[in-house]
């Protein structure tokens, strides 16, 4: 049984040390950006208040350890008949259990939110696009899970009407006094396990319609996919849930150990998603083809597709790039048709459909490199 998988040892070891990779990643996350010279945004921030969030989490399940109230059997004198027996054991149990799952809430809201907004950076060049499906996609994902965070925190919140101790006094007043918390624990497990598996499957469709090389969309997949370590732990989590609501209020149960199972592997899907969110900036630290070079290639690949579709009739206007072109040495930038060997700011031009521009033939693209000092250059491509 799922219950039964958690000994003291391993729920402190497994919050300390899920702990101290997610406080690791998020600080290389910054420290990456700050490397490649890019802009921290939405995606980067939103990994601060998780991150957070996560290490109180941990503090919650280590507190309810040393206090010999998770992980441990409950200690009754004789065994439990009623369900309004209790003891300071069951008590305080139940009160973590409380502060840990409204806690929850908001951490998988914010780690959800960093995916969103990742795939906004990424593939997105003209956010206010409506036409563009998969910015309409990721928009319309980005409210239902932002209401999805502030119903369940409420919900939970406000589960006993305002009488809050009703929660942690006994399983009779939990029953008499709160709305049926096991339906809510059951409708919010299934409901986040339904948004983790959209969330990671979002962006392969838009990665397949590239004119990229199998290999190489491949590769762009498995960095997106890499939040599936998260979905298997909400799937874990998801079958405790629904197994729980299917036996109900049983007093042959230990409760202290239902309740340690039900915080275990919600600690492992927040720490797990906060570092599948972090991991796709992280590859650029290592000196091989980094998956941000890939990213920026798709990147690369959406830009002149949009260039091409939104061609301006004033010929002297130019379409400058977005920051994800940084003036830095790339020698693995071909697939956006520019070569960079110099720090300088890059426009293009409009791209000729309907006839030559500018003296170019159909097709081309013309490169304008401006330099610190007022100079240019040109260059066909």
């Amino acid at each position: 049984m799922l219950m039964s998988t958690q000994s003291p040892t391993a729920v402190i070891a497994t919050a300390v040390v899920l702990s101290l990779l997610d406080i690791i990643v998020v600080g290389l996350r910054f420290y990456a950006r700050r490397r490649q010279r890019q802009r921290v945004q939405a995606d980067d921030w939103l990994t601060i208040p998780a991150l957070a969030l996560v290490l109180g989490l941990a503090a919650v399940l280590i507190t309810g350890v040393a206090q010999h109230a998770l992980a441990y059997p409950t200690p009754v004198v004789q065994a439990r008949s009623s369900l309004s027996e209790t003891n300071d054991k069951i008590i305080i149990s139940a009160r973590l259990q409380y502060v840990f799952i409204v806690m929850s809430v908001p951490t998988l809201g914010f780690i959800k939110l960093s995916f969103l907004c990742f795939y906004r950076r990424i593939f997105i060049v003209d956010k206010s696009d409506i036409k563009d499906v998969f910015n309409v996609a990721v928009t319309t994902m980005i409210c239902v899970i932002s209401l999805w965070t502030g119903g369940f925190f409420f919900a939970f919140t406000f589960a006993c009407k305002g009488h809050f101790t009703a929660w942690w006094t006994s399983a009779i007043s939990l029953i008499e006094n709160c709305v049926n918390t096991l339906n809510l624990l059951y409708s919010m497990a299934i409901s986040d396990f339904i948004c983790d598996v959209l969330i990671v499957l979002l962006p392969i469709p838009r990665i397949w319609k590239l004119h990229l090389p199998t290999s190489r969309k491949l590769a762009v997949c498995a960095v997106f996919l890499l939040g599936l370590v998260a979905v298997l732990a909400s799937t874990i989590r998801m079958v405790w849930c629904i197994w729980a609501h299917n036996v109900g209020f049983d007093t042959s149960l230990d409760e202290d150990l239902l309740i340690t199972a039900l915080l275990f592997w919600c600690m492992v899907e927040v720490a797990l998603g906060l570092l599948a969110a972090c991991l796709p900036t992280l590859k650029s630290l290592v000196q091989i083809q980094s998956v941000d070079s890939m990213i920026h290639s798709v990147r690369s690949k959406l830009s002149l597709r949009s260039s091409r579709s939104s061609q301006s009739g004033d010929s002297s206007n130019h379409d400058i790039l977005p920051e994800w072109v940084e003036p830095k040495h790339d020698h693995n930038s071909r697939d956006s048709g520019i070569h960079v060997i110099s720090p300088a700011t890059y426009a293009v031009d409009s791209i000729s459909q309907g006839g030559r521009m500018h003296g170019l033939p159909r097709g081309k693209i013309l490169v304008e490199k401006k330099f610190g000092s007022g100079s240019s250059e040109h260059t066909e491509a």
